[in-house]
């Protein structure tokens, strides 16, 4: 394995103090020699640290291979193996929703018919920067979001759905749609792998399908804290890369 300087440099940065080598080198009586074993040291404790740096992605692969949206072409690659964050059950359909930390495109959360982790039948997965969840150097440059949703309209095996991640504060989130319906779903928990946020998760109601307009100027998702004040808001209509400011959902 090799390395090129600028990569030595940004894994192995300057001492704020200046060593004289000189006097070491010429003390050691074999300047050629010293210099070559200070190199390998410092390559191999280098070397040692990128292999440290790799190992849990590709554990994490590796412990992810099984799931569906992993078969499926190219897919955002795991820091972290993913996980079940909840199970429930909406109109009589199990369900389970999924998530996992990427490196490349945020927090990755997926919802399927329970035991459907294989094959995927029924379910849908969306991906996006995240407040809350780690940045690696690879995160796209969109900025991190407060509250995000991934939704479906009724199917063969899970009636409409609403769901997503909200930053940590958030104990209540509302939901409010188009046509007037306003939904207060609580928050919950995931394990502290997929990052430091919560989650909600709805059934929408039953019309057929997602309300008309749903993504029309009214709808718009409301992070509230225990004490009622807002702490993550989205208005899809007027949101600017993906970001609306608290004050749109006052």
């Amino acid at each position: 394995m090799t390395f090129a300087d600028n990569a030595l440099d940004r894994l192995a940065p300057a001492t704020p103090w200046e060593p004289d080598w000189s006097d070491v080198l010429a003390r050691a009586g074999d300047r050629r020699l010293l210099s070559r074993r200070l190199l390998t040291k410092r390559r191999l404790l280098i070397a040692l640290a990128v292999l440290a740096a790799f190992a849990v992605p590709l554990a994490a692969l590796a412990a992810a291979k099984d799931w569906w949206f992993f078969r499926f072409g190219d897919f955002p690659r795991p820091v972290r193996a993913p996980v079940v964050v909840k199970e429930g059950v909406w109109s009589g359909h199990p369900w389970e929703l999924i998530a996992y930390p990427s490196t490349t495109d945020g927090l990755c959360l997926a919802v399927a018919p329970k035991g459907a982790q294989a094959r995927g039948d029924g379910a849908a997965m969306s991906c996006a920067p995240q407040i809350g969840v780690a940045r690696t150097p690879e995160t796209k440059a969109s900025p991190d979001m407060t509250i995000t949703f991934l939704t479906s309209s009724a199917g063969d095996r899970l009636p409409g759905y609403i769901v997503g991640p909200v930053v940590e504060d958030a104990a209540t989130v509302v939901i409010r749609l188009d046509a007037g319906t306003a939904l207060r779903v609580p928050t919950f928990g995931g394990p502290s792998s997929v990052g430091h946020v919560r989650f909600y998760a709805s059934e929408l109601p039953a019309n057929g399908g997602l309300p008309p307009g749903l993504f029309g100027r009214r709808f718009r998702l409301t992070g509230l804290d225990r004490g009622g004040n807002v702490v993550a808001c989205l208005v899809p209509a007027t949101a600017v890369d993906g970001v609306s400011p608290l004050s749109a959902c006052r």
